[in-house]
């Protein structure tokens, strides 16, 4: 009975881990500026930190589970500040970082030229 609910709860870990990072993936990949990018990039620790903690807690190995929490732990903590240098880099080089954002926006031809 109770290796039953570890499963369906370490599969409903796992489910709601992977929406999270394809949420994320598709937002990372439509928004059309840095910034944007970055936010929509947040939910990536978060899906990892789930899909690490469902994975590891259907092997019901109290070792593995620790080793699982430390990675997810690591995750939670390194990605935001590597997501923060990306946003700062973007706040000092705007030229660069909106540059896709408005080729985006004003088509291939540039604008007014359609």
């Amino acid at each position: 009975m109770m290796s039953t609910l570890v499963q369906w709860v370490s599969n409903a870990l796992v489910a709601l881990g992977l929406l999270f990072i394809t949420a994320a993936t598709i937002g990372i990949y439509r928004l059309p500026s840095v910034l944007t990018r970055v936010h929509a990039a947040g939910a990536v620790p978060f899906g990892g930190a789930l899909v690490i903690i469902g994975a590891t807690l259907a092997t019901e190995d109290g070792w593995l589970l620790l080793r699982g929490l430390l990675v997810a732990a690591f995750l939670m903590l390194t990605i935001p500040s590597s997501a923060h240098a990306i946003a700062w880099l973007a706040e000092k080089r705007p030229e660069l970082a909106h540059d896709k954002a408005r080729r985006h926006r004003n088509g291939p031809e540039g604008p007014g030229r359609q």
